[in-house]
């Protein structure tokens, strides 16, 4: 009965002893400012100048099997602006995305959604960098994501 009651406490005295502090805080929460500073060289110097970002989301990348549908060439790294299940829709918003200067393109997965392109690479810093200037002309794209075709 003691050996009972010594792993019982043993275990409270354990459990009352953790932290209030959150194991995993994602990188960036709604509303949230944070500062980054910004490093630009030349010749002669290097100056700092430091960038607020309001409410900044995390670039979000996925990893998909994908076969292009329309346009015309497919990219490894794209910036995905809309995905549709609902194929007119799609060319829809490419036909918008090429009026405004762009040359978009469609994929499909092989869940049989169209995925939208705004913009692709072949490699994955400038299409990040796209991404986010993407995001931040176009509001109504704050939610694009990368997407990584699969080889």
């Amino acid at each position: 009965m003691k050996i009972i009651v010594s792993v019982i406490l043993l275990a409270f005295i354990a459990i009352s002893c953790g932290t209030n502090k959150k194991v995993y805080a994602p990188p960036f929460e709604e509303g949230e400012e944070t500062e980054a500073v910004v490093v630009k060289e030349n010749a002669q110097a290097t100056t700092q100048t430091t960038q607020k970002m309001e409410n900044t989301k995390p670039v979000v990348s996925r990893e998909e099997k994908v076969t292009m549908t329309h346009g015309d060439v497919l990219k490894r790294y794209n910036v995905i602006v809309g995905s549709f299940s609902n194929e007119t829709n799609a060319i829809n918003l490419r036909n918008k995305l090429n009026g405004m200067g762009y040359t978009s393109i469609i994929m499909r997965n092989e869940n049989g959604m169209n995925r939208v392109s705004i913009a692709g690479f072949d490699e994955e810093a400038p299409a990040r960098a796209e991404l986010l200037r993407v995001r931040e002309k176009y509001p109504e794209y704050s939610d694009a994501w990368l997407l990584i075709s699969k080889k």
